[in-house]
């Protein structure tokens, strides 16, 4: 790798490290999108580690940012549901926001890929919270609040989950800095 660098010159590491910059951008836009967008960050830094014999990304950085992403999942998973229950859903608006949120993810990418499977899953919670809190309650107000409760959770966890990416991504653009030692 540095006979590579060493003919590509100073000029080339800076191009290597701005194209390096935009693929880990890229993968964390994809977790906005509701894709593993930070599973493909861990797998970018593998590439690279496997390419620079696991130096300066060694495989303590990839397990850490590995438990990162899998939190990631964890908490958009249970976020949404939590959120929503701490804001009064009864049984039937949490598993409606749940079901709901998944629903309407499939549909969205039936009709528009990618974009529509995000928009799909805060519509479809929101739908959902609302018709399992109404077919309790029978509270349209109510039912409403709880579906706007059910949105927000998605939102929270979609903000949280590009938290970490943005994190893994100054961790991995800190070592691998052209110059850092």
């Amino acid at each position: 790798m540095d006979a590579v660098l060493n003919t590509l010159g100073g000029i080339g590491v800076w191009i290597l490290f701005v194209v390096w910059t935009l693929l880990l951008l890229t993968a964390s836009l994809l977790t906005l999108l509701g894709l593993g967008g930070n599973f493909i960050i861990v797998g970018l830094g593998l590439i690279h580690a496997l390419i620079t014999g696991f130096d300066p990304i060694t495989w303590q950085l990839l397990l850490i940012m590995l438990g990162m992403a899998v939190l990631g999942e964890i908490v958009e998973s249970v976020l949404g549901v939590v959120y929503v229950a701490k804001k009064g859903a009864t049984r039937y608006g949490v598993l409606g926001a749940f079901l709901g949120g998944l629903a309407g993810a499939a549909l969205g990418s039936s009709v528009v890929p990618v974009i529509g499977t995000v928009i799909g899953s805060f519509i479809g919670a929101f739908g959902g919270a609302v018709i399992g809190e109404y077919m309790r309650e029978q509270r349209t107000e109510e039912s409403m609040r709880i579906g706007w409760h059910a949105f927000a959770g998605k939102m929270l966890a979609s903000g949280f989950k590009f938290a970490l990416a943005l994190a893994m991504i100054v961790m991995m653009l800190q070592r691998t800095w052209p110059g850092a030692a």
